[in-house]
């Protein structure tokens, strides 16, 4: 069998795999369009192919097939995300709503897609393909999908894509690593003790400051874009996003991953900047989550901190140019007056009354959630009695 008969037969299989999926249904129009790109994208390489083929170039031909192995291989999980985004565990209502907030905030016309996903944590796509750099993909938890106030977690990862493409990290990344070689500078005693072997006129050994500080800037990048993410969620949906976070995340504990910051310095962070807006969140022992800690050989240890440190001098400026972000998209801010009235109309069977903002329905949803809770903790507290 020869190699341009296989890329062939392969680039056959890929398309018509995705005809089928465009013969199903869509609850709005991004699936059938980010199926169309996709197709393009294979009609395209089948013609580069026809070409390679009819010029007998051994070597291009190689080329050509293994971009090919590649491009199945980055798109296959992307038909299953949409394949998933057809299916009714999905909350559909949710979509129309959520496009809105990502037309806003995205300062375009990017195309939404939410999916139920096979994974416990919600994630946004990572997107390494060109042809869909206008799409936001969300996937949230399978057995959580269809619970509305679960929504504010896919305001964080909504922050996701406003990070990319509203070039966010590249601003925040010249101020990451000033901070971040000026704190290695001024603790030169304290690195040294945790790195004996680093030695300033050594040929070998004077790489590892540089190197240690690279591997600090590295974490700290990732620590920072996540707490926008969290930052930008709280802006558009206020306190549900913590009440969403918690429940899916809470109680934690254990060894925290080095890419995310600690669950209580997220929350730390949430909380002060609603603190400067006269409003109180829960706290960290309120929502019931353990103390993390980091893992602890001495030099990861101290990378890490170094890059906790320099994350924490920026949180200001990430949520100043949240603000920024929403002060040009004219998005509503949630108002905890307005979610409390919401609440009050749940009570008497009205769902809203001239809502203003998605999150104001949210929080007035956790509200009375809350409100159920404690309610059915009071009865189980009761004594229960038997008549004989």
């Amino acid at each position: 069998m020869s190699l341009l008969h296989n890329s062939k037969h392969k680039i056959k299989n890929i398309q018509r795999t995705i005809d089928g999926l465009l013969d199903g249904d869509f609850p709005l129009s991004s699936g059938r369009k980010a199926l169309s790109k996709l197709r393009d994208v294979f009609d395209d390489l089948d013609a580069k192919l026809d070409r390679i083929g009819r010029l007998n170039d051994e070597e291009t031909l190689k080329q050509i097939s293994s971009h090919i192995n590649l491009k199945i291989y980055q798109v296959l999980p992307i038909l299953g995300f949409i394949l998933r985004s057809t299916n009714v565990r999905n909350a559909f209502e949710l979509l129309d709503p959520l496009q809105t907030i990502t037309d806003a905030a995205l300062q375009g016309s990017p195309y939404l897609l939410l999916s139920s996903e096979w994974d416990y944590i919600p994630f946004a796509y990572p997107q390494s393909l060109d042809d869909l750099k206008s799409f936001v993909l969300i996937g949230l938890p399978a057995s959580e999908a269809a619970s509305a106030l679960l929504l504010p977690l896919a305001g964080h990862e909504l922050g996701h894509a406003v990070w990319r493409n509203l070039g966010v990290g590249g601003s925040v990344a010249a101020a990451l690593q000033h901070r971040c070689v000026e704190l290695y500078s001024k603790d030169m005693p304290a690195f040294q003790n945790a790195f004996p072997d680093y030695k300033e006129f050594d040929f070998v050994n004077r790489e590892i400051l540089p190197m240690a500080i690279a591997k600090s800037l590295e974490f700290a990048a990732r620590q920072a874009e996540e707490l926008f993410c969290d930052l930008f969620a709280y802006a558009i949906f206020g306190s549900s996003y913590l009440h969403a976070f918690s429940y899916i995340v809470a109680p934690g504990g254990g060894i925290a991953d080095s890419n995310y910051p600690l669950n209580e310095t997220r929350i730390a962070v949430i909380s002060r900047v609603a603190a400067s807006e006269g409003r109180e969140l829960p706290t960290n022992i309120q929502i019931e989550f353990r103390s993390e800690r980091r893992y602890a050989e001495q030099r990861h240890r101290y990378i890490v901190k170094k890059a906790e440190e320099s994350v924490s001098s920026i949180t200001e400026r990430l949520w100043t140019r949240i603000l920024e972000i929403l002060r040009k998209s004219n998005l509503t801010r949630p108002d905890p007056n307005s979610a409390t009235k919401h609440a009050e109309d749940f009570l008497v069977g009205i769902p809203t009354h001239a809502p203003l903002c998605l999150g104001d329905v949210v929080n007035a949803g956790w509200i009375r959630y809350a409100e159920i809770v404690k309610s059915a903790e009071s009865l189980q507290r009761c004594p229960s009695y038997s008549i004989t």
